[in-house]
């Protein structure tokens, strides 16, 4: 039993020194956005994109494992534990497929960028009629007065230097923009 114990506090352990560690080095770096054709560019940073790689990676192997080796779980149960891997081996491909088609380009006259649904848009800057922090997605909706609206996360690599940009236009505009305490 103590052997047990001692594995157990063993991994937590490593789980709360490793996350912070990881966490902090697939975090987008501060700085100013790439920019591409006369246009800085926001987008997740390749950490990201392999922390879904291995998570996907991760409960496809649980998977196979899971099927090949099913010990003494039972057949009938079988299919239920496959259908909850399965379910997060989907969710991380949506993910990556999501985070590709985020990607959000701008420059002083307009921002193109993807909807909640991932379908580009391109809105100008003066046609911006409402700009809102939505908590429980954790990011900004930028709408037009046609009713398009842009999706921006705080979490893409050169994102102050976009928010920046966003609270001066939307001030000229006489919009109030988040503010950094409302997020």
């Amino acid at each position: 039993m103590p052997a047990d114990l001692l594995s157990a506090a063993g991994t937590v352990l490593v789980v709360s020194v490793m996350t912070p560690m990881i966490m902090k080095a697939i975090a987008p770096k501060e700085g100013a956005a790439k920019a591409k054709d006369g246009y800085f560019k926001l987008d997740y940073s390749k950490g990201y994109y392999a922390a879904m790689y291995v998570t996907m990676a991760f409960f496809s192997g649980i998977s196979v494992i899971a099927y090949l080796h099913p010990g003494k779980t039972k057949p009938e149960t079988m299919v239920w534990v496959l259908c909850v891997f399965g379910f997060f081996v989907a969710l991380s491909f949506f993910t990556i497929l999501a985070m590709s088609r985020g990607a959000t380009y701008y420059n002083q006259d307009e921002i193109k960028g993807s909807d909640a649904f991932g379908r580009r848009r391109s809105i100008k800057w003066q046609d911006i009629a409402a700009v809102d922090y939505i908590g429980w997605a954790q990011g900004f909706r930028i709408s037009s007065k046609s009713r398009e609206t842009i999706w921006i996360f705080p979490v893409m690599q050169g994102f102050p230097a976009f928010y920046e940009m966003l609270v001066q236009k939307a001030h000229e505009k006489g919009i109030e923009a988040p503010q950094e305490e409302d997020r």
